[in-house]
């Protein structure tokens, strides 16, 4: 009896949890028509049909990465190598926190284990939660690098980031071609300029 009691409470956490997004979801759709409306927009129109509940989804796909556990996401293995890992060509995108639009780009990832690897999706995986919510790209590559060294541990890392950002193309200065570049070095990256200097040429080698 106590193992049914138990189930039908966890049902009703559950469906309580459904609701409860369901009725977050509502609200921002809500916000977000009264938001077209405010601008003027025709909500009758046939091509913005749905438009607010799309751009509810939207949204909460961008800012699903709040609160993400790195240390759930890192997997770790034992392994004798020591010596440079790069993984390169990782697509993020992420919201700009000023002007919540669109900021996307490449990231490029090193590091030196010291007895302990990640699996090669887990470093992705890692970048692209993190990078799912309102934050800067200094902060983002920063923030990245810290956390890789909490729960690897490894001797260093690297992260480099190179993004295009909405907010600097489609308002103010409107610059549809300018590109930011972010490092982050941490480790053994920070003491020794000539691993550095070998991290790069690896992205030279695979630019080409």
């Amino acid at each position: 009896m106590s193992v049914m009691w138990e189930s039908e409470t966890q049902q009703d956490q559950s469906m309580s949890l459904v609701l409860t997004e369901g009725a977050k979801t509502d609200r921002l759709e809500r916000i977000i028509g009264d938001l077209m409306t405010e601008l003027g927009l025709d909500l009758t129109n046939q091509h913005f049909d749905g438009t607010p509940a799309r751009v509810a989804r939207l949204y909460r796909e961008l800012t699903r990465g709040s609160g993400v556990d790195p240390a759930k996401i890192l997997k770790t293995f034992d392994s004798k190598h020591s010596e440079l890992i790069v993984v390169s060509e990782i697509n993020f995108y992420s919201l700009c926190p000023h002007h919540l639009l669109i900021y996307r780009g490449k990231m490029h990832f090193g590091y030196v284990p010291d007895g302990k690897i990640v699996g090669l999706s887990k470093i992705p995986r890692l970048i692209q939660a993190m990078a799912s919510r309102p934050i800067v790209q200094e902060d983002l590559v920063s923030e990245i690098a810290d956390s890789f060294m909490s729960v690897v541990r490894p001797l260093g890392c690297v992260a480099r980031a190179t993004g295009r950002h909405d907010c600097v193309a489609v308002r103010g200065v409107k610059c549809h071609e300018a590109q930011m570049t972010t490092v982050a070095l941490r480790g053994l990256f920070r003491e020794k300029p000539s691993l550095v200097e070998e991290f790069h040429q690896v992205l030279t080698r695979v630019d080409k």
